[in-house]
């Protein structure tokens, strides 16, 4: 699994990460890698600040994420905007996936996510952020913000989830979209795949999410998971390796407002 190229992965919880693994490091692509650290709450954060420190080429955001609703989040994350802390928001969102009560789609949950959505699309806005969102079931709620997520620098989907003419509609309202795919990929997931082969190529992303989302027969994703991923992006495109890492690497730093 091992290569001498760079890498780009644009999800990535290092505090769970060492969790399994305390030498997680050691799973690094023996190359240039290039990496966005999420969190969604404060001890969360401050765990996945000291480890960040380590890896000064990557960037660290932090989100109130829509299956963990705190209000407690809401000043963390604006002060870590006013200290200058974070260099995205997220993940934001929507999430309208599974069983429980909190997550049905009803009038009720949809207010409630709104509200946090909207607090984390106005700091973005205003603070001239990337705003990185998950999204569930949700596609048409967040298209219908697209004339303020056009005032974003950008907009990042974590392991997007829809179809190829889900992810047209955004780019053709305007919104400076980025689709990003990881281990569903490993899994021949059709859509995913459908939309790596057909979306213009500056607007993919490659990710792990690890340790979540694992593929199948391991029990928790590493970071060196991002190979064979980039690898069937460029398969899927009809791209040698190399070319499209580097395509990776600048889709990633345009996404994240970062110099190549």
């Amino acid at each position: 699994m091992r290569i001498t190229t760079m890498q780009s992965d644009a999800h990535v919880h290092l505090p769970a990460l060492s969790e399994r693994q305390a030498d997680f490091f050691l799973n690094l692509p023996d190359s240039d890698w290039r990496a966005a650290f999420v969190s969604h709450d404060p001890a969360e954060f401050e765990t996945s600040s000291a480890l960040a420190k380590f890896f000064p080429d990557c960037i660290q955001g932090f989100g109130i994420h829509p299956q963990s609703l705190r209000e407690e989040g809401r000043s963390f994350l604006a002060s870590l905007v006013e200290e200058r802390r974070i260099g995205f928001i997220g993940e934001a969102g929507f999430e309208f996936f599974g069983d429980r009560p909190e997550w049905i789609r009803n009038e009720e949950n949809l207010e409630s996510q709104r509200d946090f959505f909207e607090f984390q699309l106005a700091l973005a806005i205003d603070a001239g952020l990337p705003l990185l969102v998950h999204t569930r079931k949700a596609t048409d709620v967040l298209l219908g913000y697209a004339p303020r997520l056009r005032r974003l620098p950008s907009l990042i989907f974590h392991g997007w989830p829809g179809r190829i003419h889900d992810a047209n509609a955004f780019l053709l309202k305007g919104v400076n979209a980025f689709f990003s795919f990881g281990t569903p990929l490993l899994r021949q997931a059709a859509h995913a795949l459908e939309c790596c082969r057909a979306l213009p190529g500056e607007r993919i992303l490659s990710e792990t999410d690890a340790p979540w989302q694992p593929p199948r027969g391991w029990s928790w994703t590493r970071l060196d998971h991002i190979i064979p991923i980039s690898r069937l992006i460029a398969s899927a495109r009809g791209l040698e390796a190399e070319e499209m890492d580097l395509l990776l690497r600048k889709n990633f730093n345009k996404a994240f407002g970062l110099e190549d």
